[in-house]
C-alpha cells in the first residue's frame, strides 16, 4: 500500500499562518489556479478543514473514491484524512483550515463534539434546513471577519469559531458521516493518542503503550506512520511540546517547573527538545508572547 501524502502547510507549503494559532483561510479560486485546478491526494496531521463551495462544483476524492460536491456546500475533512481535488475554472468558495490542536483547547477537551468533528461530512444548503443555514452564516462570518482589519480581530474570530464549531456539530449529529474503508487503523491511533492524553507523562515507551493497546511496538509504528505520517514517539513528542507552549502562556511557572509538570526531569534536555521542534527556547516562545 502507497503511503499517504502528509503536507505541513496548505497544498504543498512548508507552512502556514495562522491567526491567533487558531484559522488559516484561502480563497479557494487561488488554490485552484495555483495548482490547476488539480490537488494531488494528501493529509494534514494537524489540522481540521472546512471547504465551502459558493459556485460550481468540484470532484472530492477521499481514499480513492470519488465524490461530486455541488454549490451552495461545504465539507468536513479532520486531521489525517487523505483527500484530494478536481476543480474548475469556475470553482469558487473557501478553505478553511483550523489548528486541531486550539480546537480541543477551546472545546474543553468535550470529547462528543471533538469524536463528531473527527469525521466527514457534507453539507447542501438547504433552506429549510436552520441547522445548515445557521452553519452556513457563521461560517461567513468568520470569512468576513478573517479579511477584515476591525480592532478586536482576533478575539471576535476566536468567538466565530468556537460558534462555527458547536453549529456544525449539532449538524454532524442529525446527519451521517461520509464513512471510510481504512477505519481500523484510525480507531487504534485514536486511542493511542488518547492514553497519551489520559497518561500525560513524558517518561512512558512506546513499547508501554504498544502493551496497553495489545499490538506490538512495530505494529503501532504502522500504525502512526499510515495514519499520521509520524512515528509514535513523535507523536508523543508533538502532544507534550503542545502542552509546553500551553503551561508557557501561564508566566507564574517557571521552565523549570513546566518542565516537571510534564514529567521531564531534566529542564535542559525539555529547553533543547523544545528548541529542535520548534526553532525556538522556551524563553524565545515566551518573548514572543511579550513576556521575558
Amino acid at each position: 500500500m502507497r503511503s499517504k501524502l502528509f503536507f505541513k502547510g496548505i497544498y504543498g507549503d512548508n507552512s502556514i499562518d495562522m491567526v491567533r494559532d487558531i484559522i488559516h483561510i484561502t480563497p479557494m479560486e487561488i488554490i485552484g489556479k495555483r495548482h490547476e485546478w488539480c490537488i494531488k491526494p494528501h493529509a494534514h496531521s494537524d489540522l481540521f478543514q472546512i471547504f465551502v463551495v459558493e459556485s460550481g462544483s468540484l470532484e472530492l476524492i477521499i481514499n480513492g473514491e470519488s465524490q461530486i460536491v455541488e454549490s451552495v456546500s461545504f465539507f468536513s475533512i479532520p486531521k489525517n484524512i487523505s483527500h484530494g481535488l478536481r476543480m474548475n475554472a469556475d470553482t469558487k468558495g473557501w478553505v478553511i483550515s483550523l489548528y486541531d490542536k486550539s480546537l480541543e483547547n477551546m472545546l474543553k477537551l468535550d470529547t462528543d463534539i471533538i469524536n463528531k468533528i473527527d469525521e466527514i461530512h457534507i453539507s447542501k444548503l438547504d433552506e429549510e434546513d436552520k441547522l445548515i443555514n445557521d452553519a452556513l452564516i457563521t461560517i461567513r462570518k468568520c470569512i468576513e471577519e478573517y479579511y477584515s482589519e476591525l480592532p478586536g480581530k482576533q478575539h471576535a474570530l476566536q468567538y466565530l469559531v468556537g460558534m462555527m464549531l458547536l453549529r456544525l456539530y449539532r449538524i454532524f449529529v442529525t446527519s451521517s458521516a461520509v464513512h471510510l474503508s481504512d477505519n481500523k487503523n484510525k480507531i487504534y491511533y485514536r486511542r493511542f493518542v488518547q492514553l497519551i492524553k489520559e497518561m500525560k507523562s513524558f517518561k512512558i515507551s512506546v513499547e508501554d503503550y504498544a502493551s496497553r493497546l495489545n499490538i506490538s511496538s512495530g505494529h503501532l509504528n504502522r500504525i502512526c506512520k499510515d495514519v499520521s505520517g509520524l512515528s509514535p514517539k513523535d507523536v508523543v513528542i508533538n502532544f507534550f511540546i503542545d502542552e509546553a507552549k500551553i503551561y508557557l502562556r501561564n508566566f507564574d511557572m517557571s521552565i523549570s517547573e513546566i518542565s516537571y509538570e510534564l514529567d521531564i526531569e531534566d529542564p535542559a534536555y525539555f529547553t533543547r527538545l523544545f528548541k529542535k521542534k520548534t526553532g525556538l527556547t522556551p524563553k524565545e516562545f515566551r518573548s514572543q508572547l511579550g513576556r521575558k
